[in-house]
C-alpha cells in the first residue's frame, strides 16, 4: 500500500512539473506589432516575439485569421528569421477591402511550436488596428463631395422638420441670411470641436451621440428658451449700438438660430452624409475637419442660392414677413418644448417639475419686466441645478444592450430570419422609418417567413450599441439589418431611409 501511494506521489509531482513547464511559455512570450503601408491597399506587417530564456522556436508560427474588418487577401509571407537567442519576427502582408475607410482590424491566432527539454505548442490571440494613412487625392475629394451632397439633403430630411419653423424666419432678408449661414458654419464648426475632443480623449464617438448626453439637452434647452423670449421681443439679447436695430437684431438673431438648429439637425443621418460622417470621425483631425467644412458647405447652400436673389423678390416677400415671422417665433417654441420632453427622459420626476415652474415664472415676471423677481428665481433655479435633483445625471446605469449580440446569435441558431432595428426618441428619421414596420406588405412578408423583430433603444447611451453600429461600417442611427439562414453575419444593412420594397427584398434574400 505503501509503495502504490508513494507511486501515486512520483506521479502527481511528474505532471505538476510537466504542467509547469508548460504554462511558462504562455505567460512570458511576447509580441509587438509593427506595420508600413507599401500602397493604398496593401500593409506589410511585422510581429516580434519575445520567448522565454532557454526556449527555441524551431519554426514559423502557423497564423490564423480570427475576425478582420475591411480586410481581405491575408496572405503569409513565410519571412521567419531569428534576431537573436530570444527574439524572432514573422512577417505577412494584408490587403485592405474599402480604401476609403481609416482604420481597418484583424485579430489573429498564433501557434507558435516551442521546444526546451519538451517541444510544446503556445497559443496567442493578436488584435491589430492598421490606420489607412494614403488615401488617394481622388478618395478625398470624392468623401468631401459625398459630405456636400448629405450637408444639401439634410435640408429635406425628415429630422429637421422641428426646426423647419425656425427656418422659415432666415429668408425674411438678406442680412437674416448672412446671420443663417455664419450660424450654419459656427454649430457645425462646435459638433466637429466636440467630436475632434472625444476622439483626443479616447471616447467612443457615434454621429449624433450626444443627443444622449443630458449635459447637453439641458444646455440646448436653456438656449432655446432664451431664443423664445428674443422671437417673442420679451427680453433683447442684442440692444442697438451703432447699426440699426432692425438690422442688428435680424443678423444676430438667425446666426443663435441656425446655430442652434444646426447642433439639432446634425444627428440625422441622411443618404451620403452617414458615409462621410463615418470616414470623417474614423479619419484624423485635419480629415475630419475638411469633411465638416463640407457639410456644412452643402447645409448653407439654399442660402448662398438666395442671396443670388434680385432686390425685387425680396420686396415681394415684405407683405408676407410678418406672417412668417409669427409662424417661426412659435417654432422656436415647438423646439424648445421638444428639446424639454428628451431631457426628462434623464431627469427625476421631482426635477422636471422644478424645470417647468421655473421656465413657466421666468417668462411671466421678464414679460411683465420684473427683473428683480426673474432674477431671484433664476438665481434659486441655479441653486437647484447645481445641487443636482437629476439622479441620472452622474450614474452609470448598466448597459442593458451589453449581450446584444449573444442574444441575435441565440436567435439565429433557431435557423430564423432576424431583423434587428436600433431607434432613438431624438431621432426623427428613425420615427419615420418606424411606419415601414405597419406597411401591409412587409407585415405579411414577416409572418409568411416567421421573423423574429428586435428593437434597441438609443434614447440614453449604450456603447454596446454602438460598438455594434461601428463594426459594420456605420456610426449613428438609423440602423436596420436584416439576419437569415443564408446571410448571418454580416447581415444585410439597410439604407437610412427605409422602404418597404428595400425591407421585403432583405428578407427574400436572407431565406435559407
Amino acid at each position: 500500500m505503501k509503495n502504490i501511494v508513494q507511486k501515486i506521489v512520483s506521479i502527481l509531482a511528474i505532471l505538476l512539473f510537466f504542467f509547469d513547464s508548460l504554462s511558462k511559455p504562455i505567460d512570458n512570450i511576447g509580441i509587438s506589432v509593427s506595420y508600413t503601408q507599401e500602397k493604398i491597399k496593401i500593409f506589410k506587417c511585422r510581429l516580434t516575439l519575445s520567448i522565454p530564456e532557454g526556449w527555441k522556436l524551431p519554426k514559423a508560427p502557423d497564423i490564423s485569421v480570427l475576425k478582420s474588418k475591411n480586410l481581405k487577401n491575408f496572405r503569409y509571407d513565410g519571412n521567419f528569421e531569428q534576431l537573436d537567442e530570444v527574439t524572432y519576427r514573422i512577417s505577412f502582408t494584408v490587403v485592405m477591402e474599402n480604401t476609403l475607410k481609416r482604420e481597418n482590424a484583424l485579430e489573429l491566432q498564433l501557434d507558435c511550436p516551442l521546444c526546451k527539454d519538451i517541444c510544446t505548442i503556445v497559443s496567442q490571440k493578436v488584435n491589430l488596428t492598421l490606420i489607412n494613412k494614403e488615401i488617394s487625392s481622388i478618395s478625398k475629394i470624392f468623401i468631401l463631395f459625398i459630405g456636400f451632397i448629405g450637408g444639401l439633403l439634410l435640408n429635406a430630411m425628415p429630422c429637421i422638420l422641428p426646426i423647419i419653423l425656425m427656418k422659415l424666419k432666415s429668408f425674411g432678408s438678406k442680412e437674416a441670411i448672412c446671420g443663417s449661414i455664419a450660424g450654419n458654419y459656427v454649430g457645425i464648426a462646435i459638433f466637429g470641436a466636440i467630436i475632434a475632443f472625444l476622439k483626443i480623449s479616447g471616447e467612443a464617438v457615434g454621429w449624433g451621440m450626444h443627443f444622449q448626453n443630458p449635459y447637453f439637452l439641458e444646455g440646448v434647452t436653456i438656449i432655446l428658451f432664451c431664443l423664445a423670449l428674443y422671437s417673442f421681443e420679451i427680453v433683447n439679447w442684442f440692444p442697438s449700438v451703432r447699426i440699426s436695430n432692425k438690422t442688428h437684431r435680424e443678423f444676430f438673431g438667425n446666426f443663435l438660430s441656425n446655430t442652434t438648429a444646426c447642433m439639432i439637425a446634425i444627428p440625422c443621418t441622411a443618404p451620403f452624409l452617414g458615409t462621410a460622417a463615418t470616414f470623417a470621425i474614423q479619419g484624423s483631425i485635419a480629415d475630419l475637419c475638411q469633411i465638416f467644412f463640407a457639410i456644412a458647405t452643402g447645409f448653407s447652400t439654399p442660402y448662398f442660392l438666395a442671396t443670388l436673389l434680385p432686390t425685387s423678390t425680396w420686396a415681394k416677400l415684405v407683405p408676407y414677413g410678418n406672417t412668417l415671422k409669427k409662424i417661426a417665433n412659435y417654432g422656436v417654441v415647438v423646439v424648445f418644448l421638444w428639446f424639454f420632453w428628451l431631457l426628462t427622459h434623464h431627469l427625476s420626476p421631482v426635477a422636471t417639475k422644478l424645470y417647468s415652474v421655473a421656465f413657466i415664472m421666468l417668462a411671466a415676471l421678464l414679460r411683465k419686466g420684473k427683473y428683480s423677481a426673474a432674477g431671484m428665481i433664476l438665481l434659486l433655479s441655479l441653486v437647484g441645478w447645481f445641487q443636482r435633483e437629476f439622479p441620472n445625471f452622474s450614474a452609470k446605469a448598466m448597459d442593458r444592450y451589453e449581450n446584444i449580440e449573444t442574444l441575435l446569435r441565440a436567435e439565429l441558431s433557431k435557423k430564423q430570419i432576424v431583423i434587428f432595428n436600433i431607434t432613438a426618441d431624438w431621432c426623427l428619421t428613425c420615427k419615420y422609418n418606424g411606419r415601414i414596420f405597419y406597411n401591409e406588405k412587409v407585415i405579411r412578408a414577416m409572418k409568411n417567413n416567421k421573423v423574429k423583430f428586435i428593437e434597441a433603444d438609443m434614447t440614453q447611451k449604450s456603447n454596446a450599441l454602438l460598438r455594434f453600429i461601428n463594426s459594420h461600417g456605420r456610426v449613428g442611427i438609423p440602423f436596420t439589418i436584416v439576419f437569415g439562414p443564408r446571410t448571418l453575419y454580416p447581415g444585410i444593412l439597410l439604407g437610412e431611409i427605409l422602404t418597404a420594397d428595400a425591407m421585403i427584398a432583405a428578407i427574400e434574400k436572407a431565406k435559407g
